[in-house]
């Protein structure tokens, strides 16, 4: 075949990935579709991949993508007639401790939120599913007999004929050479001397996906690390299960190990917790189906918990120590979507182990986001809008990535966080954060204060009560009955301006924009079917002139909208998040407080009003309002400015509060966080916020809400057993079927017990007043660790419906 000078979209990278982008596009009749390879198909990181496939998965959104892979991949060999080679085995997860018991017992409760049903087994059954392991040690196991696997190259393959037998043509060794772009967009490729031109470009050329996008003024900010398994010969205890039969694939997430059968002998792979990164600079430049060198003395601590695990290992004959490369992200999931920077092109990548568990959903969503110009499910864990450019820092990526592989198996506790690559972006009064004693957790690159504890009130980490439950009490005190400082210095902050900012905003928000200048709006952008894409605050400071407060991981999202709706209108707006510092001030004392450190007097704000104000030797402006649903105030301080309004405050009598605090008040005041109740695929009458939307006035998604009656909806949930402890996720039943999940969970010290926001659906009978107790209330049962328990629902926020 020859070159096209003109496709349609155009995919790079012909791995199982890239394959299942085009096949998608092309089932969904997408015509003129290039896919461009470097090498051959499945070359890099397909060919050499596991090909694991477990449906149980910690999240939501990663079980159903799975869950479509595996469906797919038993319908592409019937379509395509090219075996996948999938094969429904089963998977063991063993638990050698409470906590990983805990922990995957976690993961049954979310999939049954999905229909997926797994077995809590003991020592005995795990040992009859998997004879050749030793189980001394073993308290419990999950048996999930609808998992497999499958082999990469041929899953690749099959979508690659899938795609090509609906149009799409596939180059092999065909390297882009660089990208093209005009007035900002991508317009095309170049291959040496040869150009073609695009409407859209995908990247999906695993390790290399950095440095493509980077052609184009693009972030994707993933590493590579080199990732270890050993193939053995023929095992005796293996070839004894007889002809065509298979061992379930084992999971010892405490030894950091994963096992199955392969050609009547063993494979044996690890996350081990020193792990090593690759600088691409290591790989030959004709790098294809090739490995990296043995190191048999960084493989042999993991070695050392095969054999004790697997104890025939020990009469194995070893064919290999494979070693391949891997890509991964600074958070372990993978990303997806169209670039803030480069409308038009598009990324995916950074799979972290999953890519082939992953490549049938996460290509279906891919390809139904670039024909429908958005994402048509909820993907914001995945969403490469999390990462601002502020994070494609190679020092960090270098830093963090060889970490994040060893610490795939790790427990996902609540307080548990990464210990690389921190301090990348700090607070003006991070300085005095860290005297106050707190415990920070990075989020969005940014430096948190979660509680003032210090590590003595955080660890050991745990799924029951956490260590910091009394020190976050006694600052949840603060916000209530004194006036407590919570640094929210890393929320966005976007300065528009130009005589058409109020028409561009009307258009952007959902909200009334139009306000006198010295008011605060609450509003959220929706997408064109009526999701949520943000939740912010907008201030108005003049005629002209706005201030959007947007959450710490939602500027670029944001920023994305604007750029896409700005079109003719007369505006400029500008990123301005490091040059502000936001103190909150909460509690009853607040405004006392405040009033000492200033020889001018307070100004008399009503609710979401804001004024100029004098802070110690610092000049600002105060909004009245506060997340924690307490009285209070935010303070908006110049950077430079920020430290000196900090120290009066606390010479005025101030305290200090982090996250924890503040979650578990705003959960009590029902108010809703994005990528928790607020996401793209939730609408505002769904999360109850229906009244903040200014009916007739024409923004984005107005007309996806008309006539528009919400099936489900955010409801307020206490627990009636203080030892329930949820955390995100879990499923709430009504009647004895599930009925939603738990969106945000804390502890409540108003109550003495959990309390939680849950996404409720189901029968409409379920939010009429009929099937409400005399208090307005409802039971359900919430599923934590395999366990239910008992919990009151209810559509207002907790502190009003349980006093």
């Amino acid at each position: 075949m020859t070159l096209p000078s003109h496709a349609r979209t155009i995919v790079i990278g012909g791995g199982v990935i890239g394959c299942s982008i085009a096949y998608h596009l092309a089932r969904q009749g997408r015509k003129d579709i290039v896919v461009l390879e470097r090498s051959k198909l499945t070359s890099g990181t397909t060919w050499h991949a596991a090909g694991l496939v477990r449906r149980l998965r910690p999240s939501a959104t990663l079980t159903k993508l799975i869950n479509y892979s595996i469906d797919l991949y038993g319908e592409l060999e019937r379509e395509t007639g090219q075996a996948t080679g999938w094969t429904q085995t089963g998977s063991l997860t063993l638990a050698t401790n409470a906590d990983r018991l805990t922990n995957i017992k976690r993961q049954v409760s979310l999939g049954r939120a999905f229909g997926l049903e797994a077995e809590v087994v003991d020592a005995n059954r795990a040992k009859e599913l998997w004879p050749l392991i030793e189980t001394d040690d073993v308290i419990g196991a999950v048996w999930s007999p609808a998992d497999g696997r499958v082999n990469p190259s041929d899953v690749a393959l099959a979508l690659s004929k899938g795609a090509r037998a609906r149009g799409v043509q596939i180059f092999e060794d065909t390297a882009v050479t660089e990208l093209q772009k005009k007035a900002g967009r991508i317009s095309g490729v170049e291959v040496g001397d040869h150009v073609i031109a695009a409407d859209e470009v995908v990247i999906a050329c695993g390790l290399w996906s950095r440095e493509v996008a980077a052609m184009a003024g693009a972030h994707m900010p993933l590493y590579a690390c080199e990732h270890f398994y050993i193939l053995t010969k023929p095992l005796a205890e293996v070839q004894a299960l007889g002809k065509g039969a298979h061992l379930p694939t084992l999971n010892d997430q405490d030894a950091f190990l994963y096992a199955r059968d392969d050609v009547e002998g063993l494979l044996v792979g690890s996350f081990e917790p020193h792990a090593k990164g690759l600088p691409l600079d290591r790989l030959p430049k004709d790098f294809s189906f090739d490995l990296l060198d043995e190191d048999w003395d960084h493989f042999m601590p993991m070695m050392e918990n095969a054999l004790r695990r697997i104890p025939a290992l020990e009469r194995a004959e070893v064919r290999m120590l494979l070693n391949g490369p891997e890509s991964f992200t600074l958070d372990s999931q993978f990303m997806l979507g169209e670039s803030p920077e480069v409308p038009g092109l598009f990324l995916m990548g950074g799979m972290n182990s999953t890519g082939i568990a992953l490549a049938g959903g996460a290509g279906k969503a891919m390809a139904e986001w670039i024909i429908a110009g958005e994402p048509t499910m909820e993907l914001n864990e995945a969403d490469i809008r999390r990462f601002s450019p502020e994070m494609n820092v190679l020092a960090a990526l270098e830093a963090r990535i060889p970490e994040v592989l060893g610490r795939h198996y790790d427990n996902p506790y609540p307080g548990r966080v990464m210990d690389s690559a921190r301090g990348q972006r700090r607070s003006p009064i991070h300085a005095g954060l860290v005297a106050a004693g707190a415990q920070f957790e990075a989020r969005g690159g940014w430096e948190r204060a979660v509680h003032f504890g210090g590590e003595a009130a955080h660890f050991p980490l745990s799924f029951c009560a956490p260590a910091w439950r009394g020190q976050v009490g006694a600052e949840v005190a603060a916000c209530r009955s004194g006036a407590a400082i919570l640094d929210q210095s890393a929320l966005g902050k976007i300065m528009v301006q130009g005589p058409d900012a109020c028409a561009l905003l009307n258009h952007l928000c959902a909200a009334q924009m139009d306000v006198p200048e010295g008011r605060i709006a609450y509003t959220q952008i929706l997408n064109a079917r009526g999701g949520i894409e943000s939740d912010l605050t907008v201030q108005r400071h003049g005629s002209e002139t706005y201030l959007l407060i947007a959450g710490a991981g939602e500027v670029v999202r944001v920023l994305k909208r604007m750029r896409e709706t700005r079109g003719d209108f007369r505006v400029e707006f500008t990123d301005v998040t490091s040059g502000y510092a936001i103190l909150g001030l909460a509690g009853a004392k607040a405004r006392s407080v405040l009033q000492a450190t200033s020889n001018t007097p307070v100004p008399d704000l009503k609710r979401f009003q804001f004024a100029p104000i004098e802070i110690g030797l610092a000049r600002g402006w105060a909004g009245r309002l506060s997340f924690t649903g307490e009285e209070g105030y935010e303070l908006y301080i110049p950077a430079d400015m920020a430290m000196a309004a900090y120290e009066a405050l606390l010479t005025a009598g101030a305290s200090h509060a982090g996250l924890y605090a503040s979650g578990s008040l705003r959960i009590e005041s029902g108010f809703r966080a994005f990528g928790h109740e607020l996401t793209p695929g939730t609408t505002p009458h769904e999360a109850g916020l229906d009244a903040f939307c200014a009916v007739g006035t024409g923004f984005v998604g107005e007309a996806a809400l008309q006539d528009h009656t919400p099936a489900r909806r955010i409801v307020s949930l206490l627990f009636d057993d203080p030892g329930a402890i949820p955390i995100h996720d879990e499923p709430v039943y009504f009647n004895g079927q599930v009925v939603g999940q738990v969106t945000s969970a804390a502890w409540s010290y108003r109550f003495g017990c959990s309390v939680a926001l849950a996404m409720i659906s189901g029968p409409p009978r379920i939010f009429c007043e009929k099937s409400f107790t005399a208090d307005g209330t409802w039971g359900v049962e919430v599923e934590i660790a395999c366990a239910r328990y008992t919990a009151r629902a209810t559509l207002k926020p907790a502190k009003e419906a349980f006093q």
